[in-house]
């Protein structure tokens, strides 16, 4: 049983072992710091990885690579092989999107054949009856999605495909429905997360065992992760700013995780004016990026609003999210923050 599956239903496993199943929805939602959810959702990855299989260098292109490791085999002097390269050194490291000079290297290096994964699919599914697609005709109350082109496009920028993209109304069967057919190995929802007997998808995911959380962030939202039919599904909050961030702490990880990719690590930057952020939790701030001209990055709010407000048309000029930790309330002039890049 992984770690955000709690609560009791009644239920045995083919031995007879009493199982802990469900969520009882009638139980508070659980407060977590972002590194316990973040956990959370990489631990939902496991057993759900992505096949992989040896082929031929023709075949490997745009694929992944799933060996650990690649080294050069000995081979006999020739002008076609690179002077510098020993027997031994690596040529190829695993969770490379192979293109083509990767396969000249491995060509190169001796090797007829590689080790590789596909791309892993990733099914995007908007929720809310208020949704409508970019350009429609607006309606009362109708609102155009913005969450579903930016996580598809951000999708594409982890090295993933995007296995579709479906606006789902706040129905039940309707949610039911598209997720039984993802046919992905990853499936990002968002919206409807909110409130138990009043959001649709809430009540979908937990009744399959999924839990949603309120984790310790700003922008503060719920967030949710488990299986469904053994699809690893992340939900994230229908605001757009929360998406951005959700994406880029929860979701672009998990996708590394199904690439066989090492986490990155965060790049700094140098507050350039000081700014508040909300006591006790880890804030993640939208924020412009600027060099001086010693090639120090300093970084700016991205919105006029500094860090109480959000608005979905200053992500557009944004670099990057500042970090900012849940023991530090006020930021000042000169910090040094890290900083997670946005696609």
């Amino acid at each position: 049983m992984t770690a955000w599956q709690t609560g009791v239903r009644e239920g045995t496993e083919p031995g007879g072992r009493s199982l802990n199943l469900l969520v009882n929805s009638s139980n508070p939602r659980r407060r977590l710091p972002v590194g316990q959810h973040a956990a959370a959702v990489l631990d939902t990855l496991r057993g759900a990885q992505t096949r992989t299989e040896t082929v031929p260098l023709k075949s490997a292109l745009g694929r992944v690579l799933a060996a650990d490791q690649v080294a050069t085999l000995p081979v006999p002097p020739s002008t076609d092989v690179d002077e510098t390269a020993q027997p031994r050194d690596l040529v190829l490291e695993r969770g490379t999107r192979l293109r083509a000079r990767h396969l000249a290297a491995a060509a190169a290096a001796g090797l007829a054949t590689l080790p590789v994964a596909r791309r892993p699919r990733v099914r995007v599914v908007v929720t809310g009856d208020e949704v409508v697609a970019p350009g429609a005709p607006p309606r009362p109350g109708s609102v155009p999605d913005s969450d579903g082109p930016y996580v598809s496009g951000a999708v594409i920028r982890a090295g993933a495909k995007v296995a579709g993209l479906t606006r789902c109304p706040d129905d039940a069967e309707a949610l039911t429905h598209v997720l039984d057919t993802a046919a992905a190995d990853l499936v990002v929802v968002t919206g409807g997360i909110s409130a138990p007997g009043r959001d649709a998808v809430r009540d979908v995911l937990e009744a399959r065992g999924c839990e949603l959380v309120d984790v310790v962030m700003h922008p503060e939202a719920p967030q949710g992760c488990g299986l469904w039919d053994g699809t690893p599904v992340v939900a994230l909050p229908g605001d757009p700013t929360g998406v951005v961030v959700s994406f880029a702490v929860f979701v672009r990880p998990a996708i590394e995780a199904l690439l066989g990719q090492t986490p990155r690590p965060p790049r700094w930057g140098v507050a350039a004016h000081r700014w508040h952020s909300p006591a006790g939790r880890r804030q993640y701030l939208p924020v412009v990026v600027t060099h001086d001209p010693d090639g120090r990055r300093f970084v700016w709010p991205a919105s006029e609003y500094g860090s109480s407000a959000h608005p979905v048309a200053c992500l557009a000029v944004a670099d990057a999210l500042a970090v900012v930790p849940e023991e530090q309330d006020e930021v000042l002039e000169g910090d040094v923050l890290p900083l997670l890049d946005l696609p």
